[in-house]
């Protein structure tokens, strides 16, 4: 059997869980966590040992067991959370991360469980003595849920009353759990291999009409009133297959009526209905029964002081959530309809739908061109309609394709604190702008920028607390991370509140690596260009962190090719700010489509203002300036960077205005052929490096049109300019 496709969504969701686990325990750090918190970290790690369980993925077992135990002494404060646990945690979390991922490789390395078994060691003098057994008294390794009861006490002190003699399993399967390919019966029937069924009462209250019956679905569940001599977590391994595709419980003998209710709060069927039930299955009798009514009726009325109602256990919820809906059970097929369900989906399916999306773009577009030369009015208008279906489908599928960068944003948090020790730096990490959306492709690869962008602001941006006071500015240091929109693009910032960047500093130090001469410009872009060459550093001295002349230059290769451009923004003893701008995708963009002769160009349409005619007099202006409504902007003409076959004779010129962030400027074209729909083709090796050009498109025709990188073209073209000025000068 091949495991690859489960393995694959073991890793995926385990990586889920570990990231949130992490975002929990960051949290810590300033406040104390919330029975929720410690319940979802209990959770990450349970999900994520029964997994590994499952595959027999032994060291991430017997790592996570440990790890377990200590959070379950904290969730049912058997012992108070102190700070060193944030520290373990996260070592655990890190450790868990690589066992989850090296271990579906093959074999774990024995350095690698040594380095385990020293944080292991590390917990161990926390964990109650027998806290294992103690435990097993009172919930199963199996159980899930939050054991934020109100008779939570008298749970921990049953050992000193009288209960009920035998176990009580609560088991309903998930509706999709026989698409899972898991059959609950076969479960149920493995516990006679370790003890006895008494009784068993099959819930069938939420079986639909027959005309709504699926037969692919599970409506049922089970009360089990089961004898056996074997501990609570043997008894909670039979279910360990089927537990993430159900909502169980099990309850060890010595369970109270109390905790009968408790649990009914948590079952989607009626207290009362519950009730009988036990009653029939005689967990209850006449007079456990009527003690039942009386705790349900006392609570509802308020006379006792925690009610048990407003405690429900979130990953009941969760694993629920596919068979729940509301405070009812949603075996009601009516109520299923309502719900929004998430469908993962491998994301190469994903960028194989947006490519035969973009080949139907093209073929659309070379059918619209030759439907137009013909005079049949009814086959233009079909066209037209296909045209606007194929606009919306692929607007709908760039966006299966498009992630909020939140997601990615939450790593950093721990860059920053890792850091902020290191340094012995007091550092916080703002974010802004979480939901802002972008294409999931250019999330993966802004990782690396990103991550240098924070370790430079840490390092090279921030001061230490004392020099902070020293100048006035609060000890704590502050990195900011915002993202939104703009202009059909994304803007993201990386701003600190250090102490700035030195332009006479950075200009120095490009003089004496050669990279430039002369007095200082004005220019601040032109100064801070130097920061991203190869091997250009300002730092005093090489750390773990910096130093070394390597990060920006990194930086800046990326996000060129990402299509985006990167620029710097500094106020001395104030801080700087890194703004990247970035498209929304690397697929299909809107263009707006022109020509030179016989060459077509793209220009993206977010950046195109608007279109004006240019007249003799400005074809005159040998300054390369055009007057636009009072104000001058630069301009350049398309056919002196690129070679066009063009008559000049008798052409009507138009230029384009353009925007990139706060700046405009204009490109000379003969034709304006209006927007296209641009599917791009990446360079081919040769031209991969061309600047000024950011891909080609396939027009209807068949004919190549290269799209045009604004950004790139204007920075050539200054490059150029610069070298002319010079050659006149010497």
């Amino acid at each position: 059997m091949d495991l690859t496709e489960v393995i694959d969504a073991y890793l995926v969701e385990s990586e889920e869980l570990l990231r949130d686990m992490e975002t929990i325990l960051l949290r810590t750090e300033s406040s104390l966590p919330s029975d929720e918190d410690l319940n979802a970290i209990f959770r990450a790690v349970h999900t994520i040992k029964g997994t590994a369980g499952m595959f027999g993925f032994e060291s991430t077992v017997s790592f996570t067991h440990v790890v377990e135990n200590l959070l379950d002494e904290l969730r049912s404060h058997a012992i108070d959370f102190q700070p060193i646990f944030t520290e373990l945690l996260l070592k655990a979390k890190d450790h868990l991360n690589f066992l989850v991922s090296e271990e579906t490789k093959g074999k774990i390395p024995s350095e690698k469980i040594v380095f385990g078994q020293t944080i292991l060691d590390a917990m161990k003098p926390f964990l109650q003595p027998s806290g294992d057994e103690k435990k097993e008294t009172l919930i199963g390794k199996g159980d899930t849920q939050n054991q934020g009861f109100a008779g939570l006490n008298q749970m921990e002190t049953r050992e000193n009353k009288i209960g009920f003699p035998n176990y009580l399993i609560s088991f309903r399967p998930n509706l999709n759990v026989f698409s899972h390919g898991l059959d609950p019966i076969s479960f149920i029937g493995y516990l006679k291999k370790i003890g006895t069924i008494i009784s068993l009462k099959t819930i069938d209250q939420f079986l639909p009409n027959g005309h709504e019956f699926n037969p692919e679905n599970c409506y049922l569940g089970f009360e089990i009133q089961f004898q056996s001599d074997k501990d609570l977590e043997t008894v909670s391994k039979v279910f360990n297959f089927i537990e993430n595709d159900s909502f169980l419980h099990i309850y060890p003998p010595g369970f109270l009526t109390t905790d009968l209710v408790d649990l009914a709060n948590q079952l989607p069927e009626e207290e009362i209905y519950l009730g009988n039930v036990w009653k029939e299955i005689q967990v209850l009798d006449e007079k456990g029964f009527l003690d039942y009514l009386e705790e349900i009726k006392s609570r509802k009325t308020g006379f006792q002081v925690q009610s048990t109602s407003s405690i429900i256990s979130t990953t009941a919820t969760e694993r629920f959530s596919e068979t729940t809906g509301s405070e009812q059970n949603s075996f009601d097929a009516n109520k299923e309809n309502t719900k929004s369900i998430t469908i993962k989906v491998d994301s190469k399916r994903i960028d194989n739908l947006i490519n035969r999306v973009g080949e139907l773009v093209v073929s659309c577009a070379n059918m619209n061109q030759l439907i137009g030369e013909t005079e049949d009015s009814n086959l233009q208008e079909s066209s037209l309609l296909v045209m606007r279906l194929l606009n919306e489908v692929r607007e709908i599928s760039l966006k299966l394709r498009m992630v909020p960068i939140g997601d990615s944003f939450q790593k950093y948090t721990r860059i920053v604190r890792d850091l902020s020790k290191e340094l012995e730096k007091d550092i916080r990490l703002v974010t802004e702008g979480n939901e802002t959306e972008l294409d999931r492709n250019i999330v993966e690869k802004l990782s690396d920028p990103l991550t240098h962008l924070v370790r430079n602001a840490c390092d090279h941006g921030l001061e230490t607390a004392e020099v902070r006071m020293q100048n006035g500015k609060p000890k704590q240091g502050t990195i900011k991370l915002n993202a939104y929109h703009e202009a059909g693009s994304v803007v993201i910032e990386v701003s600190d509140d250090g102490n700035g960047i030195s332009k006479e500093k950075v200009w120095q130090k490009g003089i004496e690596k050669g990279l430039v001469s002369g007095p200082i410009p004005d220019s601040d872009e032109e100064v801070y260009k130097l920061l991203f060459q190869p091997g250009f550093s300002t730092a005093q001295k090489i750390t773990n962190v910096s130093g070394r002349g390597v990060g920006l230059d990194v930086v800046y290769k990326n996000i060129e090719a990402l299509r985006g451009t990167i620029t710097v923004k500094s106020n001395p003893n104030h801080g700087s700010r890194f703004i990247l701008r970035l498209p929304l995708t690397l697929a299909i963009i809107e263009g707006f489509l022109v020509a030179v002769g016989k060459s077509h160009f793209i220009i993206p349409m977010e950046m195109v203002l608007e279109c004006l005619h240019f007249s003799e007099e400005e074809k005159e202006n040998q300054n390369q300036f055009f007057a636009l409504r009072g104000n001058l902007i630069p301009f350049l003409r398309l056919k002196d960077y690129y070679p066009c076959e063009t008559n000049s004779e008798g052409i009507r010129e138009n230029i384009v205005i353009v925007r990139n962030g706060e700046k405009k400027a204009g490109i000379v074209v003969e034709r304006l052929l209006g927007e296209y729909q641009t599917v791009i083709k990446p360079m081919g090796s040769v031209f991969r490096h061309v600047k000024g050009v950011s891909g080609s498109s396939i027009l209807g025709d068949g004919n190549v049109a290269l799209i045009i990188d604004v950004p790139s073209l204007f920075e050539r073209t200054i490059s150029i300019e610069n070298q002319k000025l010079v050659s006149r000068r010497g």
